[in-house]
């Protein structure tokens, strides 16, 4: 039996490109600003655009209802967020809204694809860089085609960490976070560092860049494929407890290896995260 999968991860690479082709087109034009949850959770015409270009590709090649799909802005206007065992693509077509507002330089597409629930590939597309990450179960990490790998540092002193904020701003969660941040720096380790884009940040882990990143309040269409890529690079994925890493939950440490892992993981005050997953609240 041939690769079942192959031609789908070929063309979300190529999907990737052409959505971060149509985000630097937009970058050099005028941004129409809107906001989702809160005033500091915003959205795009090119967001919506975007995702709407991916989705139609993919609907294209693959056909309209042989796939399930989980997008960013398809969530945001109501649509459910669950993972079947149907074979689903989850996608943010621009990680990095606040940035891409901004100018600021750090802005990915985010494809990932699954089956019965397992992760089988994920392509990230920083695309102001021009940096394509990608990843099949099995088969290895790549960036512009080189292989990738987790930095091999085990001294918690010698490493540099990432985390985000986030959107919320109440005030009890934005203790918490900055705690958490000011703990882990005074271990003390080398740095810390953020770059507005979690699947970006995992990137960075994967390519030995940074050896963990952290947060709460994500979810799982930020970092799907790059639980695909830093997996395959040989890093590991856990909860902020400690337990096994859950795509739905909202929470995760993802890590170079489990020495880093779990030193972080004593420092993190949890708060709480409604899961992606949980059931759409009547208005």
């Amino acid at each position: 039996m041939g690769d079942p999968w192959q031609k789908a991860y070929d063309f979300a690479v190529e999907v990737a490109r052409k959505a971060g082709a149509e985000i630097r087109k937009a970058g050099e034009s005028e941004i129409r600003v809107m906001t989702k949850s809160s005033t500091v959770d915003l959205v795009t015409k090119t967001d919506e655009r975007v995702e709407k270009i991916i989705i139609g590709s993919l609907k294209a090649e693959f056909g309209e209802s042989a796939h399930c799909f989980i997008g960013e802005e398809s969530v945001a206007k109501g649509e459910a967020c669950i993972l079947t065992d149907k074979p689903t693509w989850i996608i943010d077509p621009v990680d990095g809204t606040t940035n891409f507002v901004h100018g600021f330089p750090f802005v990915a597409v985010s494809i990932a694809f699954a089956v019965n629930k397992e992760l089988e590939f994920g392509v990230v597309y920083s695309c102001l860089e021009d940096k394509m990450y990608k990843a099949r179960k099995g088969k290895g990490a790549f960036c512009d085609e080189e292989p990738i790998q987790v930095s091999d540092v085990k001294d918690i002193h010698k490493s540099i960490i990432i985390s985000e904020h986030g959107t919320d701003r109440s005030k009890e969660k934005v203790t918490k976070i900055f705690s958490t941040m000011q703990k882990i720096l005074c271990i003390p380790v080398h740095g810390l560092r953020g770059s507005g884009t979690a699947a970006t940040n995992m990137c960075l882990v994967a390519s030995g860049a940074v050896e963990a990143f952290f947060e709460i309040g994500i979810h799982c269409w930020d970092i799907a494929a790059g639980a695909v890529i830093v997996k395959e690079a040989g890093g590991l994925l856990l909860d902020v407890d400690g337990g096994p890493f859950d795509l739905m939950s909202r929470r995760m440490v993802s890590a170079n290896n489990d020495v880093i892992a779990n030193r972080i993981i004593k420092e993190i005050e949890i708060f709480p995260a409604e899961r992606d997953d949980a059931p759409i609240k009547k208005q």
